[in-house]
């Protein structure tokens, strides 16, 4: 089967480190090694592919015309940064299905996987251009989030298109239990939505290369990590306070060493924090690290750490507890949306109310207390991800849901060619 990736979200390089981009490049990979050819389109390829992904991505980036005009939107008083962002995304999306029909009656596909973007209505109208299955992916409610973290200019007509484009999608991926709750409420039938987490590639964090404790110099002390972009949400400041509890409790000879791998833009404000808090000489960051190298970095930690903050439908399906769990590593999380479903507490990780620091101190103090029974919590995270959370696993849903919106096609095109045989 040949099925086309779409990706037209101007923020996610396919090539990258993002959450996203990992998304994007696992499960494409995923499909493909399950026999089909995949082919990825995007408007941003990111650079060179990393070592080892071999799924052939066509850029198809902004046209030069559009680009200038967005430019020139950005520069006007009278106009707004969301205004001229969404501007750039009505022109792509109407443009791009006349700039891909030549590749794509060349790659003959017999399905189309997009992933929502905001304002991205180029999958549907393709593949009904092209008479196959459309199968949508929703990892946000773009249109909540963007009026809420950086507001929206053509409200209407964002929230207009999001409801046809997710009206007329033949199925619906959704990546929580709360988001699959937000699509049913846009009107979309419940047996058209499925919902199905991120996933982890269990055999990469199962198995690191590189000592990264000893390069980073963190010694035998216990180490208590972190892995995310650095932003607000992600709780990490909590963290950072929970382990400065554990200094002013034990000393700092006998606390844990802090590692934060990740960069965003409150780096400045926790590297503060950290200073203000006294434990600038055990807090290791490590900025901005390649996926290729993540393994080795979780496998440095002692404990990883989900610390989310109370955030009010909390709809993510966070990449990063998969992976601590597929390196075996015993994990202390919120106790939030998702992560409540995926973590069964005090059998393959601890939840804790989000935000509480003393709760998050005394989590993570009982598995430094207890390491025999931390690694057999760590061992049954793994076989957790094992049995339910495999980018393989993911690939196969996908692939039943072509498989389930191909064959009505199939019948309808064998129907029409006894019809024409009986004339």
């Amino acid at each position: 089967m040949n099925i086309v990736y779409l990706c037209t979200d101007f923020g996610i390089p396919v090539h990258g480190n993002k959450g996203a981009s990992i998304h994007v490049r696992e499960l494409s990979a995923s499909l493909a090694s399950h026999g089909h050819q995949v082919d990825i389109i995007s408007c941003r390829a990111g650079g060179d592919p990393p070592v080892g992904f071999h799924v052939p991505v066509h850029e198809f980036p902004v046209e030069k015309s559009e680009h200038v005009l967005v430019g020139s939107l950005q520069d006007d008083p009278a106009a707004s940064e969301p205004m001229a962002k969404e501007i750039r995304s009505m022109l792509y999306a109407a443009t791009l299905r006349h700039r891909v029909m030549p590749l794509l009656q060349r790659l003959r596909p017999d399905a189309i996987y997009e992933r929502y973007s905001l304002l991205g209505a180029a999958g549907v109208e393709l593949a009904r251009l092209l008479d196959i299955p459309h199968i949508l992916e929703v990892n946000a409610p773009l249109s909540d989030e963007h009026a809420t973290h950086r507001g929206i200019g053509f409200s209407q007509t964002i929230r207009a298109t999001e409801q046809r484009t997710l009206g007329a999608a033949d199925q619906v991926i959704a990546v929580s239990e709360q988001l699959r709750q937000w699509i049913a409420g846009a009107g979309v039938d419940a047996e058209r939505i499925s919902v199905v987490p991120n996933g982890v590639d269990i055999d990469r964090f199962a198995s690191p290369n590189g000592d990264v404790r000893t390069q980073l110099g963190l010694d035998d002390h216990p180490v208590v990590g972190f892995v995310g972009t650095l932003k607000a949400w992600h709780g990490t400041a909590t963290l950072i306070q929970a382990v400065a509890r554990l200094v002013s409790e034990r000393g700092l000879d006998r606390a844990p060493r802090l590692l934060i791998v990740g960069d965003g833009p409150q780096r400045l404000h926790l590297a503060q924090l950290a200073a203000d808090e006294g434990v600038t000489a055990i807090t290791t960051f490590t900025g901005m690290v390649d996926h290729a190298d993540m393994p080795s970095h979780i496998a440095a930690m002692d404990i990883a750490v989900a610390p989310y903050n109370a955030t009010p439908d909390f709809y993510f399906s966070p990449l990063k507890l998969f992976e601590y769990m597929a390196a075996g590593r015993p994990v202390v999380a919120a106790g939030i949306g998702q992560i409540g479903e995926c973590i069964r507490n005090a059998e393959t990780g601890l939840l804790y109310p989000p935000g509480d620091v003393p709760e998050l101190t005394n989590r993570i103090a009982w598995l430094l207390d207890d390491p025999a029974n931390a690694r057999a919590m760590g061992l049954a995270a793994q076989h957790e991800v094992m049995a339910h959370r495999s980018w393989s696993e993911n690939a196969r849903v996908v692939i039943k849901l072509i498989d389930g919106e191909r064959a009505p096609q199939h019948q309808r095109l064998t129907s029409a060619s006894r019809m024409e045989e009986s004339h």
